[in-house]
């Protein structure tokens, strides 16, 4: 049976954030998503998932009508969920890779999608210790989807670079800003999706997999950005999860004002550009491994520019949606991003001042996330 888009008739707003389960002593993960997901309230349980390992605890927020509304029920859902993970005797992380964890200490979670996973993908799902920030904005018809999800795509590398928050991994600097999209990065249907020309090809390419024991649903495509049939969203799923509440917000609402304006776009009939592989493959590279330090392609416009000039101009495409979303002082924040740099110079900043030990690091991060991200969630160096 074909697979059928659920229209969302507003621009509405899901979000996902994936959070560590840390030991508040050591720091190390601790395999506690088990305990958590019991001891959750019937309705708070609605609202969170596992996560292929028992480290990590994902927090969805209610379906929202504004980024205001999405970013008081995210903050809401930490809350609670800190709550839990107290009573557990663990706390919550809040940058996309923990700096130092051992996968070999890992444990997946039992569910059969999960486990279906683990037996598809082995060590390398083992290795995934990784935890994102995903975006689901509301669209009101498949095609429209189809046509904004592909326009989507030259934003992947821009939106990676501001959100990169994900220096370390496996107990190194890696060098990169955004380790965490190069680990997830191994899993098969990851990265950029290939252009699509109607949603018939979509479901069709959904079917075959299917058919082929590839996936078992189309949640298992894992592209960056993707259209998501069940919840009638785009879904970008490119960001490393931020401590940061504004900056979270900031994210969102880019998000959601872009996918608003390629909406309009397609309304008005206006033409896909030809982006080319190449130049979104770089892009999306440097935006991983230089965050907001590198020379790109446009892959629009062909020009060559920096990162911050074109994560510029992805402000001024989303500004006349965010105007009329009333969602522009959230955007006000990305110069201030610019200037002060990412979540992951933030933390190469923070272990200079941790004399270089990734422990005391990971403490810092901890009660970061606590002090900052729960209990005063406002502007801060860290990401």
């Amino acid at each position: 049976m074909p697979i059928q888009f659920e229209p969302s008739l507003h621009p509405t707003i899901g979000i996902e954030e994936e959070f560590q389960l840390c030991d508040p002593e050591s720091g190390d993960l601790v395999p506690k998503a088990d305990e958590i997901m019991a001891s959750a309230s019937p309705e708070l349980r609605k609202h969170l998932s596992y996560d292929l390992l028992l480290t990590l605890i994902e927090a969805n927020t209610k379906i929202s009508a504004s980024v205001e509304e999405g970013i008081e029920d995210l903050l809401d859902k930490r809350r609670q969920v800190q709550a839990l993970a107290e009573q557990s005797l663990c706390t919550l992380g809040m940058t996309g890779t923990h700096p130092y964890a051992d996968p070999h200490e890992q444990r997946f979670v039992s569910t059969p999608d999960y486990q279906w996973v683990r037996e598809q993908l082995g060590y390398i799902a083992q290795r995934n210790i990784t935890f994102g920030l995903h975006v689901h904005i509301g669209v009101d018809d498949a095609e429209r989807a189809v046509y904004v999800a592909n326009r989507m795509r030259l934003w992947i590398g821009p939106l990676i670079a501001l959100a990169a928050n994900s220096p370390y991994l496996d107990g190194v600097d890696t060098g990169w800003d955004a380790a965490r999209v190069y680990a997830f990065g191994a899993f098969p249907r990851a990265g950029i999706p290939p252009r699509l020309r109607s949603y018939d090809e979509f479901a069709a390419q959904m079917d075959a997999l299917i058919d082929a024991a590839a996936i078992t649903k189309p949640r298992q495509i894992w592209w960056n950005v993707r259209v998501h049939p069940q919840y009638g969203t785009v879904e970008f799923r490119a960001c490393d999860v931020q401590i940061s509440v504004p900056r979270t917000a900031a994210i969102v609402a880019l998000v959601q004002a872009l996918v608003v304006a390629y909406g309009d776009a397609h309304r008005a009939g206006e033409p896909e550009p030809y982006l080319p592989g190449a130049y979104l493959e770089d892009l999306r590279w440097k935006g991983m491994r230089f965050g907001l330090n590198a020379d790109v392609i446009d892959a629009e416009t062909t020009k060559v520019i920096s990162m911050p000039s074109l994560v510029e101009r992805m402000v001024e495409v989303a500004w006349p949606a965010a105007t009329k979303l009333g969602t522009t002082q959230y955007l006000d924040l990305v110069p201030e991003i610019l200037q002060t740099g990412n979540g992951a110079t933030a933390q190469r900043e923070a272990l200079v001042a941790e004399g270089g030990d990734l422990r005391k690091l990971q403490h810092r991060l901890l009660r970061e996330a606590v002090e900052k991200g729960i209990r005063d969630p406002s502007p801060g160096p860290l990401g």
